[in-house]
């Protein structure tokens, strides 16, 4: 391998602003200097990464591939830095956890500080991803332990129970649905609908319970958090279906109503995920049976 990091942090910052000569005012270094380590990359990969021009540059479809791939190996880098720094000052442990934004939101939150209060010496580094990511990112060893809102569809990964949090139908209070005491999907997959974002495992799941219920969801929007997902329906555009317990906060601070929904699959459980057949760790043991018995 002929280039290092520096040469991805600097083709990174070109890629960013646009130009090489901001690219060198912003990372303190001489354009000159910028625009060698580029030529030599695309000597090195035997590609054009960039196009030239009067106005600055633009990325090659070679540049976008490397830009994508660079920032992923820089982040991983940050990481690994940041791990043997921890192990350096005498950090006993360091727990990488990936989880999905139910559990970010409602349950982790008083978990890890409890566990950060018995625990100071553990690091736990958190990241938020959608549970299929969450869940090869496990078997692959990209993270020690995991958290999902559905069984893994994957070999190699062991589930515990972790949490339930069933999904609800939330509307205006002024919406004719606003007073039922339960609701069926099927009543509601018709309304205007606001959705999470396509990659989201709850999008998955409320598009195959469409198709199994053989009605088309009107779509429309796609959100990225229940959060705006709430401010949406208040707003009065549309109702949709959110975790309770992730979502109550939204939910009375904008008056909303919750309708819980009957179908057996709202009936949400989330799993702590582990690697079968490789033991953890003693610090990601520790943290598992903490967050086991913090229910």
């Amino acid at each position: 391998m002929r280039f290092d990091l520096r040469d991805l942090e600097l083709f990174v910052a070109v890629a960013n602003a646009g130009s090489i000569a901001r690219a060198a005012e912003r990372s303190h270094t001489v354009a000159s200097a910028i625009s060698k380590r580029i030529s030599d990359l695309e000597e090195n990969f035997g590609t054009a990464l960039l196009s030239r021009g009067a106005k600055g540059v633009e990325l090659t479809a070679a540049g976008h591939a490397l830009l994508i791939r660079a920032r992923v190996l820089l982040h991983q880098a940050k990481q690994l830095d940041e791990e043997m720094r921890r192990h350096a000052t005498g950090a006993r442990g360091y727990v990488r956890v990936f989880a999905n934004i139910s559990s970010m939101v409602e349950f982790l939150p008083a978990a890890l500080a409890s566990f950060a209060a018995k625990h100071p010496d553990i690091h736990v580094h958190l990241e938020e991803h959608v549970s299929a990511v969450i869940a090869t990112a496990v078997a692959n060893n990209s993270a020690d332990l995991g958290i999902i809102s559905e069984q893994p569809a994957i070999d190699g990964l062991t589930a515990l129970p972790f949490r339930r949090d069933d999904l609800v139908v939330v509307t205006m209070p002024s919406h004719a649905l606003a007073n039922r005491t339960s609701l069926t999907f099927a009543e509601v997959a018709e309304l205007p609908f606001i959705g999470l974002h396509a990659d989201s495992s709850l999008h998955h799941l409320l598009t195959r319970a469409a198709v199994e219920a053989g009605v088309a969801l009107n779509w429309q929007m796609h959100v990225t958090s229940f959060d705006v997902a709430c401010a949406m329906v208040a707003a009065g555009l549309g109702v949709s279906v959110v975790p309770r317990a992730a979502s109550t906060l939204y939910i009375k601070s904008l008056a909303l109503s919750a309708i819980p929904l009957t179908d057996d699959w709202a009936a949400r459980h989330l799993f702590l995920c582990t690697r079968s057949g490789a033991e953890l760790h003693s610090a990601a043991r520790v943290l598992l049976d903490h967050l086991r018995e913090s229910g």
